[in-house]
């Protein structure tokens, strides 16, 4: 099976609960790559928001420079940043396959059936992505801090509120 193809499995497996951080290697090529996906997927994402520009930036560079600065902080707290490089590579990792798995194909089902981002399809489909990120995101803590999943998943919606209170402050009101 060829290397690609064993990460993605990984990756997969991660989503599924399967595996965790700890079957990745520490591998600073691995924390780029994935970074790189996790930027192409929202590239892709904000391709079909059709978003300002200042939104743009926001995402493809800040939210990415403080998922890792609030993935190393958590595990500065827990005791653990010799795990910051596979915690960060499954964070961004599964959140590249996430994206391209099941916002992307959602988010062309809602607009193609005519559905606003206001609608309430719209919203319980973003509800149901948020609860799929909390879960994921929770477990990779968990499994990286050694806590508990209610911990794990706090953090990954502490993580969530604040950057979308940012991108709210940055885009301002009524935009």
């Amino acid at each position: 099976m060829p290397i690609v193809q064993q990460f993605l499995r990984i990756f997969l497996d991660i989503v599924l609960w399967r595996r965790g951080p700890q079957d990745l290697p520490a591998s600073a090529t691995l924390v780029w790559l994935t970074l790189v996906a996790y930027v192409l997927v929202s590239t892709v994402q904000l391709l079909m928001l059709d978003d300002s520009a200042i939104v743009w930036a926001f995402f493809l560079i800040a939210d990415p420079l403080l998922l890792a600065a609030w993935t190393w902080l958590v595990l500065k707290v827990y005791g653990h940043t010799e795990r910051f490089q596979q915690t960060i590579a499954a964070v961004f990792g599964t959140g590249a396959l996430l994206g391209l798995g099941l916002y992307l194909p959602l988010q062309l089902l809602v607009t193609g059936l005519g559905f606003g981002a206001e609608s309430t399809v719209a919203q319980v489909v973003a509800l149901g992505l948020v609860v799929v990120f909390a879960l994921v995101t929770g477990r990779i803590i968990k499994l990286a801090t050694d806590s508990s999943l209610f911990t794990g998943i706090a953090v990954a919606l502490t993580y969530f509120i604040a950057i979308n209170t940012l991108v709210g402050m940055v885009h301002g009101p009524g935009n």
